[in-house]
């Protein structure tokens, strides 16, 4: 066993990538996790952190490159913790995609599957929404924005993101401008004294701008709102209170305070997007992926149950692309309001069903002869609970349809599926250009059905 220290600069060459897109080096099959570093590199890696088994490093030089390494777009990437692989080539980052899903199936559920490539939009320029904390520079007392350095709450200070694109730099200017030329304090953990904690911006067919504060309102709203209007002409602008010692961004409520919220472009059709309301950040991607479940439906013309449906947004775009009957099961009693209204507005109400409960209950309230043999799930990146699977199961659906942001959970979901469902299809959609992340479309057919 090599004996590895906290501080020891290692050279090796790059052998595997680990699931966040990190470079893998062995000494003495030792793995030492590298960030920024390629498979076949030769790399002089410094430890920052070392266990028994494992070892974790920051990149010191890349002694011979790969070819597929690029010169990084953002100024910011390395420092900033929004973007994990933007020295890589864009061919190689599908590669990387495509086999942290084939391996996590392989290694956490015993399942070898045939995964494609990603299907992608643009790699830059992509996101509709941001969230940017507020910091103060010690020094100067200037007020800035930016994102977290890679797991720390240091705030690395940015003009613009990338992978949002330009409007970021105009929205950034105006909101550090007037933080500083009012004097409007800065929210410090710490202390838990100032104001301002973070920036929530959407950006579809117009500016949508949340400011999370530590209060009830924001000074010199009038002034902030003239300089938005100069930039984005039409826009919204809400206000959070969150007063609680907590790293979810939000509070507990969202006013708004300028501006009309009108329905924007959905793809299918349009609706209002509220601030805390569930949207995929990638419209180009979004739409793909839609069509691809829409798809997994094949002319299914029966009942379909959705858990985890938010504000029913899936829902309504499978409904306008299929003839089949959807029961939607939500938790959040606002959310499922939302939705209801949605499909109302649509003229859906005739084919969906809005349910507010718990996934589980409901699922343990089925029964085989209650007619839904298509189950479609979208559940958060911690994936369903054992227990709804075991329900689905015992349920009998002829078809499970999970889409997942995350190919661990989605292995491990699928493991204990694996006894009464075959995988039948994988998709692959790169919703997240540039980071490790990737969104799956997973379909599983009952291993009664022939």
């Amino acid at each position: 066993m090599a004996d590895i220290k906290t501080g020891d600069v290692i050279e090796g060459v790059v052998a595997a990538y680990a699931s966040g897109g990190e470079g893998v080096i062995k000494v003495d099959k030792f793995p030492i996790f590298v960030p920024f570093a390629l498979v076949g590199e030769l790399v002089r890696a410094r430890v920052t952190f070392a266990k028994k088994d494992v070892a974790f490093g920051e990149l010191v030089e890349v002694v011979s490159p790969s070819p597929d390494r690029v010169k990084p777009v953002c100024p910011y990437f390395g420092r900033c913790g929004g973007c994990d692989l933007q020295h890589m080539s864009i061919p190689l980052q599908h590669d990387v995609k495509r086999d942290a899903v084939r391996d996590a199936f392989k290694k956490i559920a015993g399942i070898d599957v045939e995964v494609p490539l990603p299907r992608a939009g643009a790699p830059l320029a992509y996101r509709n929404k941001l969230a940017l904390p507020f910091a103060k520079n010690s020094r100067s007392g200037r007020v800035y924005l930016g994102f977290y350095e890679r797991r720390s709450h240091k705030v690395v200070p940015i003009k613009w993101c990338a992978a949002c694109g330009e409007w970021t730099g105009e929205l950034i200017e105006a909101l550090m401008s007037w933080a500083n030329d009012f004097g409007i304090s800065v929210y410090d953990e710490t202390t838990r004294r100032g104001l301002l904690r973070h920036a929530v911006a959407r950006m579809l067919e117009r500016l949508s701008l949340t400011l999370v504060v530590n209060g009830d309102d924001i000074p010199h709203a009038d002034e902030l709102i003239d300089r938005l209007k100069q930039k984005f002409g039409e826009f919204c602008l809400y206000v959070s209170q969150n007063t609680k010692n907590t790293n979810v961004i939000f509070g507990d409520t969202v006013k708004l305070i300028y501006g009309e919220e009108k329905p924007q472009n959905l793809g299918k059709f349009s609706a209002v997007i509220s601030p805390k309301s569930f949207l995929q950040v990638n419209s180009e991607v979004r739409d793909m992926l839609y069509d691809g479940v829409a798809t997994a439906l094949d002319g299914y013309e029966g009942d379909v149950v959705e858990l985890y449906s938010g504000i029913g947004l899936l829902t309504a775009q499978l409904a306008l692309r299929s003839a089949a009957r959807f029961t939607c099961v939500e938790i959040e009693p606002a959310a499922t309001r939302d939705a209801k209204e949605l499909m109302k507005r649509l003229y859906l109400e005739d084919r969906v069903k809005c349910v507010n409960g718990d996934a589980l209950k409901f699922m343990q309230g089925l029964k085989s002869q209650d007619g839904a043999r298509i189950l479609l799930v979208d559940p958060p990146r911690k994936g369903c609970a054992k227990e709804v699977l075991e329900a689905a199961i015992g349920t009998g659906f002829e078809k499970i349809v999970y889409i997942s942001c995350d190919p661990n959970t989605l292995a491990r979901d699928a493991g204990i599926l694996k006894g009464s469902y075959a995988v039948a299809d994988i998709r692959l959609y790169d919703m997240f250009p540039q980071t490790a992340g990737v969104e799956t479309l997973c379909v599983l057919k009952s291993r009664k059905i022939d």
